[in-house]
């Protein structure tokens, strides 16, 4: 694991630079893909930067506030930036509120926007999960695979290593899909469904998720979230 890599000569936290790179990466790709549902690629990346600050700053904010006897004797340090002194359920939905906001008043707010969403989500999850790899985050079962990864002081699944695989099947051909002409809303439903069956299938490595039933929760989860989409996407494929 490298929690901290070398950048030209200085000493960087890999986790949040590689969410940075997914997150740029996909804002990219589905601004330059707009224009195939008919969309303004400018005001996505207007939606993506602007959600991505209010959510750094929401985030922020949320950790002082649950973390503030840490900052009482010097509330000060509180204004300094940190990206790792952040809550994410304070920033996420600030961010996507704001994001959403900006499509919403541009009147991008619709099915179709969604489907050019769907490869830079992909792209971000990416990032995501280079950085639980980095961090030495979600942490599989021991094996004895020639792959395998140090964690916790044993060889063990490298699970965000399987994650990037299967992401790096569903980016590109949801870009390509992009291209046919399906019902709107239908390529976003299908990038859920296979991310969330490739899920049932991972988090079978995992040994930080709880068991029930006999399958982890997120498995659990996994399966009812594919199954709905496979059943949204029926009902747009008889509508249409």
């Amino acid at each position: 694991m490298a929690p901290i890599i070398q950048v030209f000569g200085f000493s960087v936290q890999a986790g949040p630079l590689a969410t940075l790179v997914g997150f740029v990466a996909g804002l990219w790709l589905s601004s330059r893909l707009a224009a195939l549902r008919h969309l303004d690629g400018g005001v996505i990346n207007d939606a993506g930067f602007y959600g991505a600050l209010a959510g750094l700053i929401a985030a922020r904010a949320g950790y002082v506030v649950v973390y503030w006897p840490a900052y009482a004797t010097e509330p000060l340090s509180a204004l300094m930036p940190s990206l790792t002194a952040l809550l994410p359920w304070t920033g996420w939905p600030a961010g996507l509120a704001v994001a959403g906001w900006i499509v919403w008043r541009k009147g991008l707010l619709r099915a179709g926007l969604f489907d050019v969403l769907a490869p830079g989500v992909a792209l971000l999850a990416m990032g995501l999960a280079g950085a639980a790899l980095l961090n030495g985050e979600s942490p599989g079962q021991p094996t004895t695979l020639p792959w395998a990864v140090t964690i916790w002081g044993e060889s063990r699944h490298p699970v965000p290593v399987y994650e990037l695989a299967a992401l790096a099947v569903i980016a590109p051909g949801c870009a390509r899909l992009l291209r046919r002409d399906l019902p709107p809303g239908a390529l976003a439903l299908a990038a859920l469904a296979a991310y969330a069956f490739a899920r049932v299938v991972i988090d079978g490595f995992r040994a930080d998720v709880p068991l029930l039933a006999g399958m982890r929760v997120t498995q659990l989860a996994g399966v009812v979230v594919c199954a709905t989409a496979l059943l949204m996407i029926e009902r747009l494929t008889i509508d249409d």
